[in-house]
């Protein structure tokens, strides 16, 4: 078996997933957009189905190699809600599950794609797993989006804000209680992130607060402007 290169920031590796992702992101937006009945069902479950299989092989690696452990195995991770959400929704339209798969996945999800904290690239266990899961989920939005036809409601950015908070005072909590790092709320992760230009421990904290609310402001921003583009263009109309 080839032994994996050293994973690279925006290196080759990094770059040709970034662009097979998005290639597969445009292709899942254009089939939610055309595919109709069974089919379009059919490709909700197979993602659900994706989803799953990453996370029972995920815990059976772990189980298999002795990695199980409290500080690092629960569900507990923003990731590993969005992963939750967009199983809910993808298996029963839901529409806070989607407001938390889209404002929590694309504010921090994407953010973990484009800035991976691994140190091994292709092929080995971590990167495939990690790009697998957070890849699958980043389309499961994409289908939520386009196949779902999503769109937030009403103050559901101060919504999404509270319940991130609420997210971070409980892991926070535990990770105080127990030398826990879920969320890296403790500690910035080892590689190359954010995480490097946003201050030391507890200050960063609060960088993180203020990127959260700015990026859920520009999430919503789309469907504001689209809605007092129709408006207006119903204004001129009557």
């Amino acid at each position: 078996m080839m032994a994996p290169a050293q994973f690279t920031l925006f290196g080759s590796q990094h770059l040709a997933v970034l662009f097979v992702l998005a290639v597969l992101a445009v292709g899942m937006a254009w089939a939610g957009r055309r595919l109709q009945g069974a089919a379009l069902a059919w490709l909700g479950r197979a993602l659900a189905g994706l989803l799953l299989c990453y996370a029972g092989a995920l815990y059976f690696q772990a189980f298999r190699n002795g990695w199980l452990h409290w500080g690092t195995s629960l569900p507990l991770q923003l990731c590993d809600w969005v992963l939750i959400a967009c199983l809910v929704t993808l298996i029963r339209p839901n529409h806070l599950a989607a407001e938390i798969a889209y404002f929590w996945g694309l504010g921090g999800t994407l953010q973990a794609v484009l800035t991976p904290d691994m140190t091994q690239g292709f092929p080995s266990w971590r990167f495939l797993q990690f790009f697998w899961g957070h890849g699958a989920a980043l389309l499961g939005i994409v289908y939520i989006i386009a196949a779902q036809h999503f769109r937030p409601r009403p103050r559901s950015t101060l919504r999404m804000l509270i319940a991130l908070n609420v997210y971070g005072v409980i892991a926070l909590g535990l990770d105080l209680a127990f030398g826990w790092n879920y969320g890296y709320l403790m500690k910035k992760p080892g590689g190359s992130s954010l995480f490097d230009y946003l201050g030391s421990w507890p200050w960063y904290l609060l960088s993180i607060e203020g990127i959260a609310a700015v990026n859920f402001w520009l999430l919503g921003l789309p469907w504001k402007l689209g809605d007092r583009i129709r408006r207006r263009h119903g204004a001129d109309s009557t």
